[in-house]
This record gives structure tokens, C-alpha cells and sequence, in this order.
């Protein structure tokens, strides 16, 4: 591992040897579903950049997109798409989608992580805990998917254990802005699902180390500590990867 300019942990692509075959052929249909997303977004002409900045307007940078997010009140999932400026994105990068999802709604009774500058809302139906987030470039490639600190995303912060349990609940089931959108989102979840977990294990000891280097900081407000933790990722690897440990 090795740390960015902006604070964040680096982590290498990851081994999939070690994981149960059940997990493997559930990233693996993952991958076939994020396949044939792109596949009928590209044929469409489309792509799923375009298709959450369709009809937006102009592509202001902060500005979240689709304008109100994106929320599933059946699976308590959320999502939006914005942009930094440029010198805090990834070559190439256009912008990137953040996730959520409202834990009271599935698992009551997590017990927010009270670091200084924890803002929890006393109504647990208000809290929203944010699983990462994928880079994309202007066509939709995948570039990296990354961790952030609290004030980034204004969320309630959870112990990486318990937003780990949140991951396998990530679905968008909607046709707004675009079903292929929602559903490449909701694979892309599962086919990274290890790595997903390991970049949240990754920001807690960021977390962590940031707070013992800087004692007198509040932690999860601190502007100095942005992105937590990061992973390049390609999904042809990740496939060629599945399927070498699937003998397929």
C-alpha cells in the first residue's frame, strides 16, 4: 500500500483465489449482466455518463447529477454523479457515481462510529452510510473505485465491519435516469465486491492513522484528508481473474 498527494490509501488489485466458489459465480454473473449494460448503452449510443446527464443541462462541476439523486425507496439505495475540478480527478476521469444506502432501513440498530466531527442524525431513518464510488472517463469506462472521508459526502459514518454487511444490499431498481444505468451500478457492486470491502477495511486504518498523526483534529471533518482509499481498477482483469479461479 502507498499513500496519494491527497492522503488516500492505495491498494493493488487483489487476488481472488481465497474466495468461496459461491462469491466467484456471483461476481461472475455480475460481470456478464455489467457486460451486456455497456454493450446495449454503446449500441443505443449511449452511455451511462450520458444517459445521468441527459437533459441536465450544462455539466457544472460539484453540481449532482441527476439533479436530486437517484434513490430506490424499496432497497433504501442511493446514488449521484458529479465532478471535481481537474486537479483532483484521474487523467481521463469525467466524473464519478457515490453510493449509499440507508442502514435503519436494512440492518436497525448500527451504531454510527462517534470519531471527532461525527455529525449522526438523531433520526436513524436519516442516516446514510456511502459504500465508495466509481471514476469514469466521458464514455463510461471504469477507471478506479475509492473511499472518502465524512465531510465529503455529508454521510453518517459506520465502522468499515458494518458497512461491509450493507454491500450485498446495493440494488437500484428503478427505469429513472436509465434502467442499464441502475443495473450496471448495482453489478459493478458485485462483481468488486471483495475489493469494495477491502477499500472500506483500507479507509478505517487511513482513518485511523490520520487521527493519531493529527490528535487534535476532527478527523471526519478534516479537509486535509479527502479520498481515504483507492483502487485502479479494469474490469477485463477482474473477469479473466473470475474465470481462471472458475477453471471456465
Amino acid at each position: 500500500m502507498g499513500h496519494s498527494a491527497n492522503g488516500s490509501t492505495e491498494i493493488a488489485p487483489q487476488a481472488l483465489g481465497k474466495l468461496p466458489r459461491a462469491r466467484l459465480e456471483e461476481m461472475h454473473d455480475a460481470a456478464e449482466t455489467v457486460i451486456e449494460c455497456e454493450t446495449v448503452l454503446r449500441k443505443s449510443g449511449m452511455s451511462v455518463v450520458s444517459e445521468v446527464l441527459r437533459d441536465q443541462g450544462v455539466f457544472t462541476t460539484w453540481q449532482r447529477y441527476p439533479k436530486g439523486d437517484i434513490f430506490d425507496p424499496e432497497t433504501h439505495c442511493q446514488y449521484f454523479y458529479h465532478a471535481h475540478t481537474a486537479d483532483e480527478m484521474l487523467a481521463g476521469e469525467n466524473g464519478h457515481f457515490h453510493l449509499f444506502v440507508r442502514p435503519d432501513a436494512l440492518v436497525p440498530g448500527l451504531t454510527p462510529w462517534d470519531l471527532p466531527g461525527a455529525q449522526i442524525p438523531d433520526d436513524p431513518a436519516a442516516r446514510f452510510a456511502h459504500i465508495g464510488a466509481i471514476s469514469v472517463d466521458a464514455k463510461g469506462n471504469p477507471l478506479r473505485i475509492f473511499t472518502t472521508n465524512r465531510w465529503v459526502t455529508d454521510e453518517t459514518f459506520y465502522h468499515a465491519s458494518d458497512v461491509i454487511g450493507l454491500l450485498d444490499h446495493f440494488t437500484i431498481e428503478l427505469a429513472h435516469p436509465n434502467w442499464a444505468v441502475n443495473l450496471w451500478l448495482s453489478a459493478m457492486v458485485a462483481l468488486y465486491r471483495p475489493q469494495f470491502e477491502a477499500l472500506l477495511r483500507a479507509r478505517d486504518a487511513r482513518i485511523e492513522a490520520w487521527l493519531s498523526a493529527h490528535p487534535d483534529s476532527a478527523v471526519l471533518e478534516d479537509r486535509g484528508l479527502q479520498n481515504t482509499s483507492a483502487m485502479a481498477i479494469d474490469p477485463h482483469w477482474q473477469i479473466t481473474a473470475i474465470e481462471a479461479e472458475l477453471d471456465l
